[in-house]
Order: structure tokens, then sequence, then C-alpha cells
């Protein structure tokens, strides 16, 4: 009797179950997860911000130096992109009354590179010479003794230290190019101590420049999502192969998790396809 009695009970828990049932329609409501991961993916996914190169144009001064300022691109490891912020100002339509506040100026925010010291010293002095080509820092000839044609404390013309342009470029996982930024008439108004400490066996030494820009453009490269494979510059292959071995070479350690050794095998199935030229 208290079989049949748990089995009608079973039956009425059922038939209730079915009865309060409704259609699952999450997936096509506006804000979804599966349309959250769909419109992510529609953009290749999110970009990392690790993946980005540096090209200074050399400044009138640095006759000479092509070699060091071209070779400044693989030694920065870290920039930011450039914002930009708008003046507003307050103005009284008819001279009285409540404010209406209105866009005045643009002032272009500031670029700060970290630039990783090479042993030779090469990156620290065109920085520092670059300083003093900006401002006459130089006493040593005394008040009245001049460098290049300026005096102690005395500002250069601006066609002699503006760098014409400073170029960020930005690529994604597939080394293919996405966004490039421009900055324009470009000077470093700030170049920052370098720390040096004897407990620091295991750091590179870095400096720090702050960049003043009187405007940048921005461009993106509409990247073809889903495109046929295409033939990788030797520039582009050489970028997706460090990205690649770094990647790769992190992984290298003792897996303490499932989510470890999938990092392994999918760093080393992204470090095998990089040796390929294509995407």
């Amino acid at each position: 009797m208290a079989k049949i009695k748990d089995i009608a009970s079973d039956l009425f828990n059922l038939g209730k179950g079915i009865g309060l049932a409704k259609e699952a329609t999450g997936a096509q409501q506006d804000f979804s997860l599966d349309k959250f991961t769909g419109k992510i993916q529609e953009r290749n996914s999110l970009a990392r911000a690790n993946r980005f190169v540096v090209k200074i144009a050399a400044p009138a001064w640095a006759v000479g130096q092509a070699d060091t300022v071209n070779d400044l691109m693989f030694f920065c490891d870290a920039v930011n992109l450039p914002g930009a912020s708008i003046v507003p100002v307050d103005i009284k339509k008819q001279g009285y009354g409540t404010f209406d506040r209105r866009a005045s100026n643009i002032i272009p925010e500031e670029v700060t590179v970290s630039v990783m010291l090479d042993s030779a010293g090469k990156n620290l002095t065109f920085f520092h010479q670059w300083l003093a080509n900006i401002v006459n820092m130089n006493a040593s000839l005394g008040e009245d003794g001049a460098v290049n044609g300026a005096s102690v404390g005395e500002v250069y013309y601006r066609d002699h230290y503006l760098s014409p342009k400073i170029e960020i470029e930005v690529y994604d996982t597939a080394a293919r190019l996405t966004n490039k930024v421009t900055c324009f008439d470009v000077w470093p108004s700030q170049v920052s101590p370098v720390s040096l400490g004897w407990t620091q066996n295991d750091e590179f030494a870095r400096v720090q420049i702050n960049f003043q820009l009187r405007y940048f453009t921005e461009q993106n490269a509409e990247v073809a999502i889903g495109s046929d494979p295409r033939e990788l510059s030797a520039f582009e292959q050489l970028l997706r192969i460090g990205q690649s071995a770094k990647a790769l070479k992190s992984s290298f350690k003792t897996p303490n998790n499932v989510g470890d050794v999938i990092n392994v095998v999918s760093n080393g199935q992204t470090f095998l396809k990089a040796l390929g030229g294509k995407i």
C-alpha cells in the first residue's frame, strides 16, 4: 500500500511539474549570455593589451642616430594610447540667468612610454640628449657658454627638437594590424629617473618618458573576420612567433590544475601555427 502511495505521489508531482513548466526564452531576450558571447566573437574576441608596437620618428637634432631610433620599437614594453580632454566654458546667453556649458578647446593627453635600457647604454643616452636639445642645461662652459647655438637655460627652436610623429600599432592574436594611432609634433616633457638596486637581480632597468603632442589621429584597419588565410609579412611573422614563444615559455611549469594543462597544450599549438606564414 505504501508503494502505491509513493507512486501516486510521484505521478502527481510529475504532472504538477509539467503543468508549471515554462518555455525557455532566455536566449531571445534583449540581453543574454549567448548573445553576449556571440557579439564578442563577432569582433574576433577581446583585444589583448600586450600586442603593440611603438615607432618613434627621429627628431631633427638626431643626425646619425637612425639605428638607435629605429631599434627603440624592440625596447618599448609599455605605452598608453592617447586620449583628449575638451575644455568646457560657461556662457550666459543673455548675460544673465543659468549657464550654458559649451566646448571651447581640446587638449590631447600626453603619451607615456616605458623603454627597457640596453646594456650598451644607447637608449638612455638618446633620451638624455633629447632633453638637452630642448633646453640647454649644460653649464660647464659658464653662463655665457653656448651649446649648438643656445646659451644656458635657453630653449632651442621648435623644429630642432620635435619628432614628426610617434606611431602606436595594435595587433590582434593573429598578428594582424587592427588599429594605428599616430601622434604628431611630439617631444619629451619628462624623462623619469632610473631606479637601480643591488637587490634587483631579476629585473631590467627601465626609463619612463612622457611625451607631449599637438594632435593625434586614429585609423582602424577593418580586419576581415573569418577571412581566407593570407601570407603574413616578415614583421608580422616575427611579432607572432615572439608572442607565441613567450606564452609557451610562461606555460612551462608544473601543472597545478586542468587549466594549466590546457594552457600548455593550447600555447604549444599556437606556437606551431605561428611558425607557418599564414593566419
